[in-house]
């Protein structure tokens, strides 16, 4: 529902748009572009210079790498794809995207350069259309960009008044671009149908949470670490999968679903989700839990220049599935508190490996123990703060949990 209503917004404003082209001061629908879908790919040096063939020609191989024109002398850092709705086609049977302008819902362009503004003018000379990015819905970048660093290529887009805090940062593990030219079955435009995948992140614990641009950049100037979500493709579906871990800046690898999870208990962050485990010693079965409310509490624990947390996470949920076991006959007290006994244990053992995965692996501190001190121990962080990137490897963390199933439907 929410992502038919999104998609009804966007064609309403872009209607509204088109009415309002009879004010003398505003420009013509027909000459604008507004971006749904943003992808930046690394673009390595090419040895090759072109040569020009004429004042006003252009070589047959200069027009099929007209999208890798250079704009400046020296090397080009970034491939920029964007992906633009066609109005004139937008109520038309889906088309093949990309593959050819007519019968198309939407054109993806691609240009090669070393900056934001100077690709996005010669977008615009390319396309015809003065490009408008209020309705930006996704910024999606490639691994390989991501690893050489975020401040540099989110600082052009910090610059740019029409960029809105909410749009969504997703990192991909090939080709960002090849996210865009996803033809998806239930909606005409990429961008807006892998936006809605994430507007439901609070129905799937496995989904990083609300990875939006504002919070990236906020993120990048205080100097915290973070997760943003990762994005696979096939040939027509795009699926969140994992997350990206972020330490300096920088990406330094990939976090799995089963962390993100845990990640997303830890910060409480989590929305929504279904634990499964197998049934006490004695029964054959798993058994499914639906979380309805988890509250994490992080307490530090300083003793001189040693710092260690404790982690309390308060869950309750209720029972919603059961495998291969005779539930009428075995919900009786004992049952259930060995049960939620069982819950305990796998979340406990879940976020205590994922605190080691991401201390041992990259060093990074996406659970945010550096704000909790800040804030909870400021006497400590005047004193040893500046060493917190080496202190927080060896950290110790002790996990609780305490888990109460309210319903069971019987």
């Amino acid at each position: 529902m929410r992502h038919s209503l999104k998609r009804s917004s966007l064609l309403l404003f872009l209607i509204g748009a088109l009415l309002l082209t009879g004010c003398w001061d505003q420009k013509d629908i027909d000459t604008r572009g507004y971006v749904l879908g943003l992808a930046i790919d690394s673009y390595p040096p090419d040895p090759q210079s072109s040569e020009s063939t004429g004042p006003n020609q252009a070589s047959p191989q200069e027009e099929e790498k007209l999208e890798k024109m250079q704009l400046h002398t020296g090397e080009p850092g970034y491939a920029m794809t964007i992906q633009l709705p066609i109005l004139a086609n937008a109520d038309m049977p889906e088309g093949p995207g990309i593959q050819s302008a007519e019968g198309s819902q939407s054109w993806e362009i691609t240009q090669i350069g070393n900056s934001f503004f100077s690709i996005n003018r010669e977008m615009a000379s390319r396309t015809g259309l003065s490009l408008y990015y209020e309705h930006l819905q996704v910024l999606i970048l490639s691994e390989e960009v991501a690893r050489k660093g975020l401040i540099n290529i989110l600082d052009m887009f910090m610059r740019e008044p029409e960029m809105r805090r909410g749009i969504k940062v997703l990192i991909c593990p090939g080709e960002a671009k090849s996210i865009l030219d996803v033809v998806p079955r239930i909606d005409k435009y990429s961008s807006v149908y892998l936006s809605g995948i994430f507007d439901n992140s609070s129905r799937d614990s496995r989904m990083v949470y609300h990875t939006n641009m504002g919070d990236v950049i906020c993120a990048l100037h205080d100097g915290h670490d973070f997760v943003l979500a990762k994005v696979i493709s096939t040939k027509d579906e795009n699926k969140a999968s994992g997350g990206a871990v972020f330490h300096n800046g920088r990406m330094a690898g990939w976090a799995t679903e089963m962390e993100v999870e845990a990640i997303n208990l830890i910060r409480n962050t989590y929305e929504g989700g279904v634990i499964t485990v197998d049934t006490p010693k004695g029964e054959e079965g798993r058994v499914a839990m639906e979380i309805t409310n988890e509250k994490a509490e992080i307490t530090p624990i300083v003793n001189g220049d040693q710092v260690s947390f404790r982690i309390d996470i308060k869950v309750e949920g209720d029972y919603s599935e059961d495998i291969n076991l005779h539930t009428h006959e075995k919900l009786s007290e004992p049952f259930l508190k060995s049960l939620e006994a069982e819950y305990e244990k796998e979340i406990q053992d879940l976020c205590t490996e994922t605190i080691e995965s991401m201390q041992e692996k990259f060093k990074a501190d996406v659970f945010q123990f550096d704000r909790i001190l800040q804030a909870g121990e400021p006497a400590y962080w005047e004193r040893m703060g500046s060493d917190w990137n080496s202190i927080y490897p060896d950290v110790g963390v002790t996990v609780h949990a305490d888990v109460h199933i309210i319903l069971t439907g019987i």
